[in-house]
């Protein structure tokens, strides 16, 4: 069986040879938009429900095969119990994510929020429980003022 990390590399570079686009524009555009002082969690959180909509049955189940394999290498992808446990996966697939050069200064951000996006992926197969979940953060995002909301 193979680690996590060598199946993701092996589809990362399947995803650059055929130039893949994983996510919709509309999904992508989310993100570039202006969300200061939105929470990273609603953000990713918007844009999986977004993708629900926007992509039919055989591109959404390859977007959530895809954002699955990518969590699952943010959690379990270290083959030994040695090695440092840095989370590398935001930074694989944001070319995947955003094919566009950026400007340094929104990479990290655009990252915090990828990574928030591969956490949550797994609410993409039950529909109601990323519903909730997007319904939650709003209702939490709005109920706090605008000097206590969190990144």
């Amino acid at each position: 069986m193979h680690a996590p990390r060598e199946c993701a590399y092996a589809f990362h570079h399947f995803l650059t040879a055929y130039r893949v686009q994983v996510l919709p524009a509309r999904c992508t555009n989310v993100v570039r938009g202006d969300v200061a002082g939105v929470p990273r969690r609603l953000i990713a959180l918007d844009v999986l429900n977004l993708l629900r909509e926007e992509f039919d049955d055989t591109r959404l189940h390859f977007a959530i095969r895809y954002l699955q394999l990518m969590r699952r290498f943010c959690l379990y992808g270290f083959l030994r119990p040695t090695e440092m446990r840095a989370v590398i996966a935001p930074v694989l697939v944001l070319p995947k994510i955003f094919p566009e050069p950026d400007a340094p200064s929104n990479l990290l951000e655009k990252s915090m929020i990828l990574l928030e996006l591969l956490l949550l992926a797994n609410l993409l197969g039950t529909p109601d429980a990323l519903a909730g979940e997007l319904q939650r953060a709003c209702v939490e995002f709005r109920a706090n003022p605008a000097g206590n909301r969190q990144p």
